[in-house]
């Protein structure tokens, strides 16, 4: 990786960078995979990109061909299964990302699920990531909206790292990597309506918002600037409950709930949410009360169980009433229908 670890970002269409590989492997999703593929160069096996159970993962290496290069194509399940294959055969990476709901295209880090928790198991970087703007915008605009928020995390990643350098516990504060998260959410605040319209402007823009988060994440050798309680919520829904909503989307949600448990401006959070038009109304993305409830009050014993980052959830105790209380507020998001 080169200049300053930033991942290039090359702007041409899927089918120009495909055409121009030969012999590849390709992890998709499908949607939009069998929608786009007959235009599309044959490639030399397609995977599909959506089961990041470990053991699923290393069975797909038996089948694996002698290819020169592994793409991911699609949302966060297929990039990230072309990061596992890249990884453990060692062959170099595109990725091609089809929405803007995640920034896995632009991290180094391979995750994977073993008895449905979260395991980072190896680093890889892409060679480059392929933006096709247009193939981008034709995908439903929830999927790019969601987008935000993984920058969007910044607002409570921070406060949290923090809290945690404060006290001494886990990385130092780092004032560069602060800064771009500072400087990432107010980047976001001017483009927010070019985000609810999913512009070219607001797909390149948060392209260039996870090319640096990846960099800076690469650099440092950790996320706590976007990654703090509103993510370890959102870890701690999918284990209690088994579901998986749309990342962004998910915390968006977590973001609103924890900022308000940090008293760090919610109102502010709330208003890009609702600007941006992301679904995040538990309701919208399938969440019950009650799983929410026991999100919330399990959520300290997560956190240690699973040795997460310090942060403000290690203050605070979380009963009855805040349960309660953050649900109240989580329900007063806007419904959404598109």
């Amino acid at each position: 990786m080169t200049d300053g670890h930033y991942i290039p970002i090359q702007e041409q269409t899927a089918g120009e960078a495909l055409a121009a590989l030969g012999h590849f492997t390709i992890c998709v999703s499908d949607p939009p995979w069998s929608r786009v593929a007959p235009g599309l160069p044959t490639p030399a096996r397609v995977v599909p990109g959506w089961d990041m159970d470990a053991a699923h993962l290393e069975a797909l290496l038996v089948d694996e061909p002698d290819s020169a290069t592994v793409v991911g194509f699609g949302g966060g399940s297929a990039l990230d299964t072309a990061k596992f294959i890249a990884w453990r055969t060692g062959k170099r990476l595109i990725q091609i990302p089809t929405i803007t709901s995640v920034d896995a295209a632009f991290t180094d880090a391979v995750g994977v699920r073993e008895a449905g928790k979260v395991r980072y198991v190896g680093q890889v970087l892409a060679e480059r990531v392929i933006l096709d703007v247009e193939l981008i915008r034709s995908a439903p605009a929830r999927l790019n909206r969601a987008g935000i928020g993984d920058v969007l995390s910044c607002h409570t990643g921070l406060w949290d790292w923090r809290l945690a350098a404060a006290q001494g516990h886990g990385p130092p504060w780092h004032d560069e990597a602060a800064t771009l998260g500072t400087t990432l959410l107010a980047e976001l605040s001017e483009v927010i309506d070019a985000v609810a319209a999913v512009t070219p402007a607001a797909v390149r823009w948060l392209a260039s918002a996870y090319r640096r988060i990846g960099a800076m994440c690469h650099r440092i050798g950790h996320s706590h600037f976007e990654e703090g309680s509103e993510h370890y919520l959102g870890y701690a829904y999918e284990h209690l409950s088994g579901a998986h909503p749309l990342h962004g989307e998910l915390i968006g949600l977590g973001v609103l709930v924890m900022s308000t448990v940090q008293g760090n401006a919610p109102e502010r959070v709330r208003d890009l949410l609702v600007r941006s038009g992301m679904r995040c109304h538990p309701a919208d993305i399938g969440m019950s009360r009650e799983h929410f409830r026991a999100a919330i009050l399990s959520l300290g014993d997560y956190v240690e169980r699973e040795r997460l980052g310090y942060s403000i959830v290690n203050t605070r105790t979380f009963d009855e009433a805040a349960a309660t209380e953050l649900w109240e507020e989580a329900i007063t998001l806007p419904r959404r229908s598109d």
